[in-house]
C-alpha cells in the first residue's frame, strides 16, 4: 500500500505538468504573436504597444528639425551669394569709371570680374580672372571697332582698408578688331570697299572714281601688316582703274593704257603708228609716247567713241594720290602701359584682327 500511494503520487503530480510531446509547451514562441493579436484587437493601448508610435513620432521630429536646419543654411547662402554678386556689380562699375577716364575713352567699356567668391578673393588682394571689351576706339585716322581682353591674377596694390594705390595684370591676352564696314566709311570717302583677299593678309579694295564725267571702277590688292608693337597698316598695290567695256589704265610707273579686245579692233592701226612712231599695235600696253599720241589725236579714239578727254583724264590720275586714298594705319595709345603688344595679324570675312599680348603691366599706381 506504501507502494501504491507513492506511485499514485507521481501520476498526480506527471499528469498535471505539461507532457513534452503537447502544445502547452511553446506558450513562449507563440505569445508574441498573441500579444499582438490581442493587442491590434482588444487591447486598450496600453503597456508595450506604446513604444512603437513614440518612437515614429521622435523620428518625424528629427526630421523636421534637420529640414529646418538645411532650409536656414541655404538661406544664409543665399544671402551671401547676392551680397557677393552685388559687390562684384558694384566693384565692375567703377572699373569701368576709372579705365575710360585713364585712357580717355569716347564709350564706357564692358568689365566682367569672373571671381567667386569674389568678397573673399578681394580680401587676399587678387583675383583670378578679369574680362574687359573696349568699343570704338579712336586710333588715327581709323576708328578700332573693339579692344577684347582677358586678365588672369590680377594683384592689387594698395591695402584695401584704407586706400588702392593701383594694381598689377600678371597676364593678358585678347585681340584688337578693325572692322571692315567701318573702314568702307572711312576709307576714301566711302568710294572704296574691302574685302579680304585670296592671299595671306591681304585685302581687296573696289570702289569708283570720277574720271572726265564718268565714273572708273577702282580695282586695288591691298597688304595688312602689324607696325611696331602698337600698330597696324594697309598699303595698296596694283591699283588699276576700268573702265568697263572699254579699257583698263594702271597708273605710276611701270603702267599704261590697255585698251579692250573689242575697242582695239576699231583702231586704224597704221594712223596709230603714224602718230606714235612706233610699231604698235593697238591691243599691246600702251604708255608714253603712244598714250600721249591717243590723247593727242582725237581721231584715233573717234571709231572706239572714246572720249579724248577722259584719256587725259587718265593721265592726270597719279598712283600715289590713289593708294593714299585707300591705305590706313591704325595705332593704339602710346601711352598704354607695361609690356602690351600686338603680335600676329590677320584678315577675316568680317575685318583685320591683332593678337594683344602683355605681362606684369601696372595700372595706377602699381609696380610688378
Amino acid at each position: 500500500m506504501a507502494v501504491a500511494a507513492v506511485l499514485w503520487s507521481h501520476v498526480v503530480v506527471i499528469s498535471n505538468g505539461p507532457r513534452e510531446d503537447s502544445t502547452a509547451q511553446i506558450p513562449a514562441a507563440r505569445a508574441p504573436h498573441e500579444d499582438a493579436d490581442r493587442d491590434g484587437a482588444g487591447s486598450s493601448g496600453k503597456g508595450d504597444g506604446d513604444t512603437a508610435p513614440e518612437g515614429r513620432r521622435g523620428g518625424r521630429r528629427t526630421a523636421r528639425r534637420a529640414a529646418k536646419t538645411v532650409v536656414g543654411l541655404g538661406v544664409v547662402l543665399a544671402f551671401l551669394a547676392l551680397g557677393d554678386r552685388w559687390a562684384v556689380l558694384y566693384a565692375e562699375n567703377l572699373a569701368a569709371q576709372k579705365m575710360q577716364e585713364a585712357l580717355k575713352l569716347r564709350a564706357e567699356p564692358e568689365v566682367h570680374i569672373d571671381s567667386f567668391p569674389f568678397v573673399a578673393q578681394l580680401a587676399t588682394g587678387r583675383l583670378d580672372r578679369v574680362e574687359v571689351n573696349v568699343p570704338d576706339v579712336s586710333a588715327g585716322r581709323v576708328s578700332v571697332a573693339q579692344v577684347k581682353g582677358t586678365v588672369d591674377d590680377l594683384r592689387i596694390v594698395g591695402s584695401l582698408l584704407t586706400s588702392v594705390k593701383g594694381a598689377v595684370l600678371s597676364r593678358v591676352r585678347g585681340e584688337v578688331f578693325l572692322d571692315f564696314d567701318d573702314l568702307n566709311r572711312e576709307v576714301a570717302a566711302s568710294q572704296v570697299h574691302l574685302t579680304p583677299g585670296p592671299e595671306k593678309n591681304t585685302v581687296l579694295a573696289n570702289g569708283e572714281l570720277p574720271v572726265a564725267g564718268k565714273q572708273a571702277k577702282i580695282r586695288a590688292r591691298a597688304h595688312v601688316q602689324r607696325t611696331g608693337e602698337h600698330g597696324v597698316a594697309m598699303t595698296v598695290a596694283d591699283t588699276r582703274l576700268v573702265v568697263p567695256g572699254l579699257l583698263t589704265y594702271t597708273p605710276g610707273k611701270g603702267g599704261g593704257l590697255q585698251l579692250t579686245t573689242p575697242t582695239a579692233d576699231k583702231v586704224d592701226e597704221r594712223g596709230l603708228q603714224q602718230a606714235t612712231g612706233q610699231r604698235l599695235r593697238p591691243d599691246q600696253l600702251m604708255k608714253g609716247r603712244a598714250l600721249d599720241a591717243l590723247a593727242e589725236h582725237p581721231s584715233l579714239l573717234a571709231p572706239t567713241g572714246i572720249d579724248p578727254s577722259l584719256i587725259r583724264g587718265l593721265q592726270k590720275v597719279r598712283e600715289p594720290k590713289v593708294a593714299e586714298d585707300m591705305e590706313f594705319s591704325a595705332q593704339l595709345p602710346d601711352n598704354l602701359p607695361g609690356d602690351l603688344r600686338l603680335r600676329g595679324i590677320s584678315v577675316t570675312k568680317d575685318g583685320v584682327r591683332a593678337e594683344l599680348t602683355g605681362a606684369e603691366v601696372p595700372l595706377g599706381g602699381g609696380t610688378p
